[in-house]
């Protein structure tokens, strides 16, 4: 099962409060993200971290907000859950894209191990 992880990457407040913790913040919040998908793929789902996209954008060196934003949703199309970690107005817009394709949102592991295993795909 492919699980589209959703969470903060950062934060419009500390944007405009401290710029330099936004890198922090995002740093922290990837690592929370990275977390999740290794204790999922331990489990057997296939999860698509969408903060993980800032490696190809290193390459790359010249892209911009839509672009990491255009690959995010690219897989979230084609997952067959999301699982979000924690809110963000990014997140929000990644369960509204979901919902909208009828992708089912789970909020706590619990609930997407119930799920995975009413359709056996585990």
């Amino acid at each position: 099962m492919r699980v589209y992880i959703a969470g903060a990457l950062s934060s419009k407040e500390n944007t405009k409060r401290n710029p330099s913790k936004v890198v922090t913040d995002y740093i922290k919040n990837v690592s929370a993200m990275c977390q999740r998908a290794s204790e999922l793929r331990k489990r057997g789902y296939y999860p698509y971290v969408p903060g993980m996209d800032f490696l190809l954008g290193i390459v790359a060196g010249d892209w911009e907000e839509n672009d990491y934003r255009g690959i995010g949703m690219a897989f979230l199309e084609v997952c067959d859950a999301v699982l979000v970690i924690s809110d963000s107005w990014g997140a929000r817009k990644e369960i509204e894209r979901a919902k909208e394709l009828k992708i089912p949102v789970y909020y706590s592991l619990p609930e997407l191990e119930a799920y995975s295993g009413r359709i056996g795909n585990l």
